[in-house]
């Protein structure tokens, strides 16, 4: 990432972004009861040619967060702005308008691609929503490009899905949201429903196009090898709040909250008799119900260090001793 983009305005910025599910009971006369807080209180940004990485357990509230984030939710409250706009006041032609901008990647290429169309007609399906963006005499063009763009032979576009390993069915996708020219790209789980031996293949091909297009991207994922291999910013999430966020070296080298450091000594390595002594470490027990999440720190009742002023909640800051900003009272010492 270039200085310029650094100091840049933010390409996307969400601010204190929650997103609340009610709760409800009876069948004719609904009582509201409680609320499932999947999203509560997110801060976060992406600048232009970036990629922020959004890591945390299944159930923490990324899926939820990145509807929000494509404009496909409303937020029970907070905002969001993409490229300095509100996606949320906008209806009609400028909504459209800035839906170019933003496209999405999503996590299972077996259901996010129509079974009866093409390939031909899926990657130029922006192009009939969107009938200004290419003219109709070099949209057969253009097609042919964005497939041959992600590896794929432009040949093949009169075939079906089925006819598509995954990982090309996931090439697919990605050629359909490049289709457009976007200037974000949001990927949730893109490789998480892929074989091992084909993810690589697709991370890799990502890597490429952000940088040859520079693209802002933000990855949403549980697999930290996923967002370490292509990530310039990490955000970790748990029970919907950000706990901890930094680059890729100061999270991965010194994580400081003890969910962060716990899922990395979860993580899976080559080599078990290499694995860092963090054994105290390792998760226990489920993640909380987000209809009742746990008071003042909610990682507090999986924390083997919670303290009684646990019982207070802590904010996203930067602390004394550390080096990137955590939600933790008493962040750990690097283990450097």
């Amino acid at each position: 990432m270039s200085p310029s983009a650094e100091t840049a305005p933010p390409l996307l910025r969400a601010t204190a972004l929650t997103r609340h599910f009610p709760v409800t009971e009876g069948v004719l006369l609904k009582r509201r009861t409680g609320a499932v807080r999947a999203v509560d209180g997110i801060d976060l940004t992406v600048r232009r040619a970036e990629t922020l990485g959004i890591v945390g357990e299944s159930g923490c509230g990324k899926s939820t967060l990145a509807s929000l984030l494509m404009a496909l939710d409303r937020p029970t409250s907070g905002t969001v702005t993409i490229d300095g706009q509100n996606p949320f006041a906008l209806s009609g032609p400028e909504l459209r308008a800035l839906r170019r901008r933003v496209q999405m990647v999503l996590q299972d290429p077996y259901t996010s691609l129509d079974p009866r169309m093409t390939a031909g007609q899926i990657v130029g399906e922006p192009f009939v929503i969107h009938p200004g963006a290419v003219p109709r005499a070099d949209r057969g063009r253009r097609v042919a490009e964005l497939l041959e763009t992600v590896g794929l032979d432009p040949t093949h576009r009169d075939r079906y899905p089925h006819q598509f390993s995954g990982g090309q069915r996931q090439r697919l996708g990605i050629a359909r949201a490049l289709a457009l020219e976007p200037r974000l790209l949001l990927c949730d789980e893109p490789v998480s429903a892929l074989d091992v031996s084909v993810q690589a293949q697709v991370l890799n091909l990502l890597d490429d196009l952000r940088r040859e297009l520079r693209l802002a991207c933000a990855l949403i994922s549980h697999d930290l090898a996923v967002v370490q291999h292509l990530c310039d910013r990490i955000a970790v999430m748990y029970l919907g709040k950000i706990v901890e966020t930094g680059t890729r070296e100061q999270i991965c080298a010194t994580p400081r909250h003890p969910y962060t450091r716990a899922l990395f000594a979860a993580a899976p390595v080559p080599d078990p008799r290499r694995r860092a002594p963090d054994d105290a470490l390792l998760l226990e027990g489920d993640l909380p119900s987000p209809a009742a999440p746990p008071s003042g720190c909610r990682f507090r009742t999986r924390c083997p260090y919670a303290r009684p002023q646990c019982l207070t909640e802590p904010t996203l800051r930067l602390r004394d001793g550390t080096d990137h900003p955590t939600a933790c009272h008493f962040p750990l010492e690097s283990t450097g």
